[in-house]
């Protein structure tokens, strides 16, 4: 009878704890919600943010929410399934799948361009690689709108490639670093090549589809996604509505998505999903700052993980054009993910995240690291 009792007993006071302990973690989660809300809100205020904002912790959703409007002219307002252009965020997912088809053996990344574009003018593409391109150490403009005017339409790859040909290397390829969108251009045109599909196909079915991100593709002015914000600015006139023509950053800008579609994403390349274990080092794979901390697809720094701790492995991208901001930080020692996507230009994007990232991990602003990095 009382080894029951015991038992009983021993079985009560387990259940108690494991209460006071789901209240305790729901306490902490929600104190967390309050603090990442008053920041999110000081922002609004004084920097008229809109848009939308997850954060997640070893798997969990701690907070997803969205602000503003989605269309300030007809008072639609942002939800966390309204779809923003990621800007320069789509440079990691083109990475992502050159690194698809590496392992397919479809593409090397060692190989010289010229042998998945042939059109590409000989003396820019005879020492150019897919490993180059990808580290942005291939000497291009920075930006298309260097060498043409932009038409509004939509223009295709061999449109692209006859713009590219008419540019030139400003410096030796692999010799320096200089961020380009002509880089990733190039190299969602080699997935085009050795596939025989769009790059926005490939993307279809390698990554969306296999990771149900239904909300989630490639735009062109023909196919314009239906919950997509509209993208404004601030100007000393007012707020202005105010959108790139994406055709022409094909590959390196022009992909549309959501918060949660970005977390799906974010969590498929922690449990190696889209790509081995060898080829998400080689994603990685970070260089010094001398070359951008550029690996492929991905910035690598380094962050501060608060007192007692070594800093940690800070793997991001984000994105700017017009009238669109977005931000993706992943504290993969915390296994921290901070991501922010906006519909108006412009808001402190970087300063937002650390701020996010310092609230969940607890550090004082006086342990504050090098914003440079972070």
């Amino acid at each position: 009878m009382k080894k029951t009792l015991f038992s009983l007993l021993l079985i009560i006071s387990i259940l108690v704890f494991l209460s006071s302990k789901k209240n305790e973690n729901y306490n902490n989660s929600d104190s967390l919600s309050k603090k990442i809300e008053t920041t999110l809100k000081n922002h609004i205020e004084d920097d008229d943010y809109q848009g939308a904002v997850l954060v997640a912790k070893d798997g969990e959703i701690l907070f997803n929410k969205a602000y503003g409007y989605s269309n300030r002219e007809n008072k639609i307002k942002n939800t966390t399934e309204t779809q923003f252009l990621i800007g320069s965020l789509t440079k990691s997912f083109v990475a992502v799948s050159v690194l698809q088809l590496v392992e397919d053996g479809l593409l090397d990344l060692n190989e010289p361009i010229r042998t998945y574009i042939p059109e590409l003018k000989e003396d820019l593409g005879k020492n150019l690689t897919l490993h180059i391109l990808l580290k942005h150490q291939s000497g291009f403009v920075p930006h298309l709108e260097r060498i043409i005017d932009f038409e509004d339409k939509d223009v295709s790859s061999q449109e692209i490639i006859k713009i590219i040909n008419t540019s030139s290397l400003s410096f030796t390829p692999a010799s320096e670093y200089q961020y380009s969108n002509l880089n990733y251009t190039l190299s969602a045109i080699a997935i085009e090549k050795v596939t025989g599909k769009s790059y926005a196909q490939v993307l279809q079915e390698r990554t969306f589809k296999p990771l149900e991100m239904n909300h989630s593709g490639v735009e062109r002015k023909h196919n314009q996604p239906k919950n997509r914000a509209k993208g404004y600015r601030k100007t000393t006139f007012g707020i202005k509505n105010d959108e790139n023509i994406v055709s022409y950053a094909l590959g390196s800008g022009d992909i549309y998505s959501t918060v949660e579609d970005l977390y799906k994403w974010d969590q498929a390349l922690y449990n190696n999903t889209l790509l081995s274990e060898k080829s998400i080092s080689l994603l990685f794979d970070g260089e010094n700052s001398e070359f951008g901390n550029y690996s492929y697809g991905f910035r690598i720094t380094e962050y501060q993980r608060g007192k007692g701790n070594k800093n940690g492995t800070l793997m991001r991208h984000g994105g700017t054009m017009n009238g669109f901001m977005s931000n993706l930080h992943r504290y993969s020692d915390d296994r921290l993910t901070v991501i922010i996507l906006g519909n108006m230009r412009t808001f402190p994007i970087r300063k937002m995240t650390r701020e996010l990232k310092e609230i969940v991990l607890d550090l004082k602003p006086d342990d504050r690291f090098n914003s440079k990095l972070e």
